[in-house]
């Protein structure tokens, strides 16, 4: 009977083992899994705060370095992290600088502790709170330190202004004006330099983080341009220059009025005409070129005057009288030579036209001429010849009425020939503009809270508008979570879940509370295995006591050395799985495999830490075994 008592304990002492596992690994469960601190320490230990804030950063940054600019934007022409000027060093510092790694941490540790013991039963309430306004005031002393230390302003011309000015000048200016891209660029370099640029710049953001930290209510944004309209006009006047565009003064003024005023050619005597052209090009061509550029000067000063609302209207008087009176003898002579290749192209008088000029007289242009030879042809070409000088008198007047007399003295440019000539040049949309650009370069441009919110609902809705008000509220009072808000959110997605989340609190609470009864089968059996094996109390106590021991080994050698030699093996093995999976040409390949071989390691670490404690709790269990079965 002894004997099979002690056969019996046999599959008594395997369920032994069995449950000895079982309890060994629920009470680490419970033990780590089931406690929120656990996972605070998991982070910690692996680093994980360090890896998100630099390593991780770090390998992101060098390859978006190495990513066509095409590939970001179609437009760009560099890569903008390396037109930059700053290395990933420096980004990655800035980064660290507003978001330390130990800050990064307390949020994390405060959204799993509290909310974690609530979860596991440890309590019945919880308040998080997360306060990111100091955060955002130290993100945009680093944007300025960055933008100070890039170069950002070269960065912006390169990649969004020259494209814009290109964009533009395919559009014909006003006034014929013919410039280049890079010679537009250097002006605007000029009138907005790096300096006046990053003051704005600084000045706006200055303006804008009290707002939205919630320290304030309401911003403004100025921006004052009128100071930059001088250097602008110096400009403007420089490009006039180089590109000969003084000749506006006839292209632009002159000639659209004498358009209005005479046809496309004007009729004189005998047939002569003379186009608006050659009087166009008789008056430019008499006149002083230090005249033409003091009034093609004259015209960008006033214009410059009314855009920055010095004054409040355009009216610029040319005076032509002088230029008039010049151009009278160039006209003059092309209407002459035209009556002289007329007269020189009369045809040769037959008998009866040569008796009719001898009779008749002459009062006007003869229909031919004498061809000379015989005394009385070589007396009626002289009479002829005499009549043609005589008739030149008729051109000079004709010139004097029917040309100059209907140009006007005085040539009036206005706003309103300024916004005629944007309309003309295609540009109708900047004449449209003019009398906003009149109150920004005027008043200064200006943007406020208001300004952004309707904004805000213009692009979007009001939910963008309200989304604005929450982040506000965000980073004034910060981020509050209490059970109050999680059990609402569970509520309104699913109301069993709700049911199920305080069902499992019980059961977690229960679980921690009274953990340790999972030794309590352990025990149960062990008293079976006694009575089972042993006949006296020393032989039952050896008995439980050896099966325990035996058991507890077991668990050790399973969870220690086994674990150890096999785990290795599996872990690299679903590593490199993991790593093979990525696209070889994927822009982030090495960020991506840098991501799998973190998590893999702190996988590894948080399997590597659970099977290290529950062979401890076993070789705790071996040591009290050999200690019971030594006493025995």
């Amino acid at each position: 009977m002894v004997w099979i008592g002690r056969l019996i304990t046999i599959p008594v002492g395997i369920a032994l083992f069995a449950l000895l596992l079982v309890a060994v690994v629920l009470l680490e469960v419970t033990d780590s899994f089931l406690n929120p601190q656990f996972y605070s320490d998991t982070l910690r230990d692996a680093d994980i705060y360090n890896f998100a804030m630099n390593d991780l950063p770090r390998s992101a940054l060098d390859e978006a370095r190495l990513i066509a600019p095409q590939d970001i934007d179609p437009s760009l022409d560099e890569n903008p992290f390396v037109s930059s000027g700053l290395t990933t060093g420096d980004l990655v510092a800035a980064l660290n600088r507003a978001l330390p790694p130990e800050w990064v941490q307390s949020v994390v540790e405060q959204v799993l502790d509290e909310p974690g013991d609530y979860i596991t039963g440890e309590r019945d309430d919880f308040s998080t709170r997360i306060q990111a306004g100091d955060r955002v005031v130290l993100v945009v002393e680093e944007f300025k330190t960055l933008t100070r230390q890039a170069d950002a302003y070269n960065l912006l011309f390169e990649q969004v202004i020259f494209p814009n000015i290109e964009d533009a000048l395919e559009t014909e200016l006003p006034f014929g004006i013919d410039v280049t891209a890079e010679r537009v660029a250097e002006a605007v370099r000029r009138v907005v330099p790096p300096e006046w640029v990053q003051a704005n710049v600084e000045a706006a953001l200055n303006a804008i983080t009290p707002y939205a930290v919630g320290e304030t209510d309401t911003f403004e944004v100025e921006v004052q341009l009128s100071e930059r309209v001088d250097v602008a006009l110096e400009e403007i006047k420089s490009i006039l220059l180089e590109s000969d565009a003084y000749d506006l003064v006839y292209d632009e003024v002159v000639e659209p009025i004498i358009k209005d005023a005479l046809g496309p050619t004007v009729a004189l005597p005998f047939n002569i005409t003379i186009s608006r052209v050659e009087i166009t090009d008789a008056l430019r061509e008499v006149a002083p070129a230090q005249w033409v550029q003091e009034q093609a000067e004259l015209i960008v000063d006033a214009t410059g005057q009314y855009v920055t609302q010095e004054t409040d209207s355009l009216n610029i008087d040319i005076d032509l009288r002088d230029n008039k009176i010049a151009a009278r003898d160039v006209l003059v002579r092309l209407a002459r030579e035209q009556f002289d290749r007329v007269a020189n192209d009369l045809p040769a008088c037959s008998n009866s036209q040569l008796g009719s000029l001898v009779t008749s007289g002459l009062t006007s242009l003869p229909e031919c001429m004498p061809s000379g030879g015989t005394a009385i042809e070589d007396q009626v070409r002289r009479v002829v010849a005499d009549t043609i000088r005589s008739l030149q008198g008729q051109i000079e007047d004709a010139i004097d009425t029917a040309v100059l007399a209907q140009i006007p003295d005085t040539l009036t440019f206005t706003d309103q020939t300024l916004k005629d000539q944007l309309t003309a040049s295609g540009a109708s949309d900047n004449a449209d503009l003019l009398d906003d650009v009149r109150r920004i370069i005027g008043e200064g441009w200006t943007y406020t809270d208001q300004d952004l919110r309707a904004d805000l609902l213009d692009f979007d809705s009001q939910d963008s508008v309200d989304l604005l008000d929450d982040v506000r509220s965000f980073l004034s009072d910060g981020w509050v979570f209490t059970e109050q808000d999680l059990r609402e959110q569970i509520g309104d997605a699913d109301p069993d879940v709700l049911a199920n989340l305080d069902d499992w609190r019980r059961i977690f609470k229960q679980a921690r509370t009274w953990r340790f009864l999972v030794y309590l089968p352990v025990l149960i059996l062990m008293v079976i295995i006694a009575f089972l094996g042993g006949r006296t109390w020393s032989a039952r106590v050896a008995w439980a006591a050896a099966y325990l021991t035996i058991s507890a080994a077991a668990i050790w050698i399973t969870f220690s050395p086994v674990y150890t030699a096999l785990s290795g093996e599996v872990i690299d093995r679903a590593r490199q799985e993991a790593i093979d999976s990525i696209e070889p040409n994927h822009d982030f390949a090495n960020t991506q495999a840098l991501i799998i071989d973190k998590a893999i390691d702190t996988g590894a670490f948080i399997i590597d830490g659970f099977a290290a404690a529950v062979a401890t709790n076993a070789l705790i269990v071996f040591v009290i075994g050999m200690l019971i079965l030594s006493a025995a």
